[in-house]
């Protein structure tokens, strides 16, 4: 008995690794030709042009980028997920902010008034790490 509940814990975790990294993947995967896009806006540029609709639509990508590198980060402290797989999604998240400034302006706009507690985290660098 021990032996087979020991196993189907195991397989359970197995389970929800596959989940989340396949969620979590999906989810990238939607954002990143945007995330690309934004990453080649000079933030002077970005701030001060009339965009209209899409500069919204550009604002909110970057807002569901900082809810997703705050979830995997969550499950990255509750060990749901492997080392060698937040090792990886930790390098392309600070990759992607070390790129832009428009990113990083709107982090530190976000993070002003302890609002980075909204995203599961105690600091404004626990994720985002600048080179």
């Amino acid at each position: 008995t021990l032996a087979y509940n020991k196993k189907n814990s195991q397989l359970a975790n197995h389970k929800m690794h596959k989940e989340l990294f396949t969620e979590f993947n999906k989810r990238y995967d939607a954002l990143n030709n945007d995330l690309n896009i934004i990453c080649t806006y000079d933030k002077a540029f970005f701030l001060g042009f009339d965009f209209g609709d899409e500069k919204t639509r550009l604002e909110g990508i970057i807002n569901d980028f900082f809810n997703l590198c705050a979830e995997e980060y969550y499950w990255k402290r509750k060990k749901r997920i492997p080392k060698r797989v937040w090792r990886s999604w930790e390098k392309g998240m600070n990759d992607i902010y070390n790129k832009s400034e428009v990113i990083r302006h709107y982090w530190d706009e976000e993070c002003k008034n302890e609002g980075y507690l909204s995203y599961y985290i105690d600091r404004k660098d626990e994720f985002f790490k600048l080179r």
